[in-house]
């Protein structure tokens, strides 16, 4: 079990977060109340590592994007439940709500973007996740879900892009909601597993999926020659691994045999492309 940690600046950030949404311009957020769905309780705040008595085991993940606080409302309407959760992020929230949102989903037209998938919709807007979750079996939760989503939505501050590194990956066939943008080597393995330990120490990352045996990641590095020095690497690390390393005949570009994956390496300035082919048994 992990253990109760609380500090000081935690309850500071948390304390201004809740009075921050309490004196928003369009009233609290989440909301009091949306339609008939009314708040089941006071909302709940979590700043800092205090998210880890949250979520047991998934917290690290919001860290790594930048978590900085997490306002957690609950609605009922009758017998019917349905949480709201708030996650506010240390720059555009567009990283977390990549990697969380299910690439299966269908679009929504709320906030900068928005995915609903099954019994729960996430969508963004400036430094802000919302995760809407239906928290009980009921026949109209698709209607309730984009209802209160809309109340959230507009309560959420503005601004906010998609990284422009999304630009950089192949757009021939790529999977539309596939594509996740990250910043650190938890979000890479949990994206494209066999390829994250050849490529540690880059900036920025952008991944895509191309069917259900193809992806492809975009690599940034500071400059250069940082990246011409992780080419270099992986390349000698997959040597001393054993892994099948090809040589393309120039120094821009090697392939890996990993398992039973193919990954195709390509650099051209400061990024490092792969391709990622899942063989077949």
């Amino acid at each position: 079990m992990i253990p109760f940690r609380v500090s000081i600046r935690s309850f500071m950030i948390a304390a201004l977060l809740l009075a921050a949404a309490c004196n928003s311009p369009n009233g609290p957020c989440p909301p009091n109340g949306i339609g008939l769905w009314s708040a089941d309780g006071e909302a709940e705040v979590y700043a800092g590592d205090d998210l880890f008595t949250y979520i047991n085991g998934g917290a690290e993940i919001y860290h790594e994007y930048g978590f900085e606080a997490l306002t957690v409302q609950r609605y009922r309407r009758g017998d019917d439940r349905v949480s709201v959760e708030v996650y506010t992020m240390d720059g555009d929230a567009f990283g977390i709500y990549s990697f969380v949102r299910s690439s299966g989903g269908r679009h929504v037209n709320l906030g900068n973007g928005a995915t609903a998938a099954d019994y729960y919709l996430h969508l963004w807007s400036g430094n802000e996740l919302a995760a809407i979750t239906a928290e009980t079996e009921f026949e109209d939760f698709d209607e309730a879900l984009l209802e209160i989503a809309a109340a959230v939505a507009g309560c959420l501050p503005p601004g906010g892009a998609e990284p422009a590194l999304l630009d950089q990956l192949p757009s021939a066939d790529r999977v539309p909601g596939s594509e996740i943008h990250f910043t650190g080597q938890l979000a890479f393995i949990n994206s494209a597993r066999p390829a994250a330990s050849f490529f540690p120490g880059f900036e920025e990352g952008a991944f895509a999926r191309y069917g259900p045996e193809k992806s492809a990641v975009v690599l940034k590095w500071r400059d250069e020659t940082a990246a011409e020095q992780a080419l270099l690497a992986a390349r000698q690390m997959g040597t001393d691994s054993g892994v099948m390393v090809t040589e393309t005949g120039d120094t821009s570009g090697v392939e890996f045999g990993s398992g039973n994956h193919q990954i195709s390496v390509g650099r051209t300035g400061n990024l490092i492309t792969l391709r990622i082919t899942k063989e077949e048994s």
